[in-house]
């Protein structure tokens, strides 16, 4: 595309030339997202064009433009630029999000609609204008269709959307997707149109009523259900992640939808998925989707009086995710992690049954092989722990808040190699030689486990293959040696900057040792062998 284009449109008088050299270009656009061949001035120009052209055009040439334009704002390079104040004006108000004196076709209305999805995920400056101007009728649009949906047809007087009286049913529902999308977007970006609408229960209703009407029949959901679904829950999402105060008899409401879905077993796990990151940003209901039970149970997984059919359902999509998810997408366990460590906290029976799920009584069996290798849910947890994944220090939090908080205890089910980061940063590193709590061994430890229990490094957690010891066949004046040869090459590489040492200072904490001496100044060594007894 270029000036040499631009130009031949302004002289061209006939309509269809120029529509069918809009359609020949998108073809050209369609599957690329970066557009370097495009210079900024051509964009300009090209918007400047559009602008002067749209309102004296046909539905099919005005698509065929509008589209160009949404393809070429999926590039944030230039895409200011692209977006002139008449063109922004022009798209706002073809998608009717604005008051228009022109009623335009469905096919525009989607396409500007769809156009408005990319400008408003890439361009601060169409974000800035779409709130001032467009916010509140979006809203109100989505009301308006959702009612319609609902064939609640008694808002066919509304003057505003009298438009849609000449719109299919399956139109209106495509538009309603749409329009969630923008919503979805808007509420991304926007930390006052999240505190307006959350703040206003009837404004955030709409979506917690979107969900029901999608939620509505979980064993047989469309495709379009699930998609309005899954728009709504990211955008209550956006509403509850920065807010402080909210009504909490309507977070309650949607949590309780919430669980409704993370428990029925045939509901699309990424659907589920939307459900837990929801109710990460609002912990303080997840307390109740384990009640304690009166009279007969209704639930099929009853702990200790409570129904935990909740925390039963969490766990197993958990698990099921962790199986499934890329690594690249390993973040997304965060909010898993989140919801369950809150539930754990701050209910007694939840966290016993989550400690039976995830850490249940060790056997013999399972320290032959290291803690983070195998298929139980604690060496996937395990696993999350050592990755690079930002999760990983939420990952060690729930399993030491299953283990609660004894230090013992979580060394024990993940050895202390895998453990020392949550404990550094706890300043719990000095307490690693803490005598055992005395529920410490309720019911975790088998027979069979500790008929095993001294053969395992607690370093590693494991019992390892036996080794023969380098040292054995050394005299005592070799090992000495050996000993000063490591710590002059350790006292060399402190000095060069390649590592620093650590120790633990009286807080608990790991500070840096400014000589290897300080490695051992408060080793005895009589103190070390009376220590190796197996007297407790």
């Amino acid at each position: 595309m270029s000036f040499l284009l631009l130009n031949s449109w302004k002289e061209e008088k006939d309509e269809a030339v120029k529509r069918r050299d809009f359609e020949a270009l998108n073809e050209h656009l369609a599957t690329k997202f970066t557009f370097p061949e495009i210079t900024h001035d051509v964009k300009k120009e090209l918007a400047d064009f559009i602008a002067s052209e749209f309102d004296q055009a046909s539905s099919s040439y005005k698509c065929a433009q509008i589209r160009t334009v949404r393809f070429l704002s999926r590039d944030k390079s230039g895409v200011e630029v692209l977006f002139t104040e008449d063109l922004i004006e022009l798209i706002i108000e073809s998608a009717h999000l604005e008051k228009s004196s022109t009623e335009e076709s469905y096919e525009v209305i989607s396409e500007t609609a769809k156009c408005l999805v990319n400008a408003l995920y890439n361009s601060d400056k169409v974000r800035k204008v779409f709130e001032v101007k467009s916010v509140d009728l979006l809203l109100e649009r989505i009301s308006f269709l959702l009612n319609k949906i609902q064939n609640n047809t008694t808002l066919e007087k509304d003057e505003k959307f009298k438009y849609f009286s000449k719109i299919s049913s399956e139109e209106l529902q495509d538009l309603f997707f749409l329009d969630l999308r923008i919503a979805f977007i808007v509420t991304a970006h926007s930390l006052n149109v999240q505190k307006n609408w959350l703040n206003d229960v009837d404004n955030a209703s709409v979506f917690l009523n979107t969900l029901l009407l999608s939620a509505k029949n979980l064993n047989n959901l469309t495709q379009k259900e699930k998609e309005w679904g899954n728009e709504a829950l990211k955008i209550l999402f956006n509403l509850f992640c920065h807010a402080k105060l909210f009504d909490l008899d309507f977070a309650q409401k949607c949590a309780d939808e919430c669980a409704r879905i993370i428990k029925t077993s045939t509901v699309d796990p990424d659907f589920k998925q939307n459900c837990v990151n929801l109710l990460a940003v609002m912990p303080a209901t997840l307390e109740s989707l384990c009640p304690k039970i009166e009279g007969q149970p209704k639930s099929t997984k009853v702990y200790e009086d409570y129904d935990v059919e909740f925390a039963d359902a969490t766990l197993a999509l958990f698990d099921e995710r962790i199986d499934n998810l890329d690594k690249k997408d390993i973040e997304l366990l965060g909010t898993f992690f989140t919801s369950l460590i809150y539930l754990c906290k701050n209910h007694k029976a939840a966290r016993r049954y989550c400690r039976l799920k995830v850490i249940p009584p060790l056997h013999a069996k399972h320290v032959e092989l290291p803690p983070d290798e195998g298929k139980e849910f604690r060496n996937k947890i395990i696993r999350i722990m050592r990755s690079d994944a930002n999760c990983r220090e939420l990952a060690a939090e729930f399993l030491f808040i299953l283990c609660k908080r004894s230090v013992p205890r979580l060394i024990k089910y993940t050895g202390f190699g895998h453990a020392a980061g949550i404990l550094a940063n706890s300043g719990l590193l000095g307490a690693i030689n803490e005598k055992k709590r005395d529920s410490d061994s309720e019911a975790s430890d088998t027979e069979d486990y500790k008929e095993v229990e001294d053969l395992i490094n607690p370093v590693t957690g494991y019992i390892e293959p036996h080794r023969e010891n380098p040292l054995a066949n050394m005299t005592e004046e070799q090992k000495e040696y050996e000993a000063m040869k490591l710590a002059n090459a350790m006292s060399k590489l402190m000095e060069e900057g390649v590592f620093t040492p650590g120790t633990i200072g009286e807080d608990g904490r790991v500070r840096a040792v400014s000589h290897v001496n300080e490695l051992v100044k408060n080793v005895n060594v009589k103190e070390e062998l009376e220590s190796d007894s197996d007297i407790d």
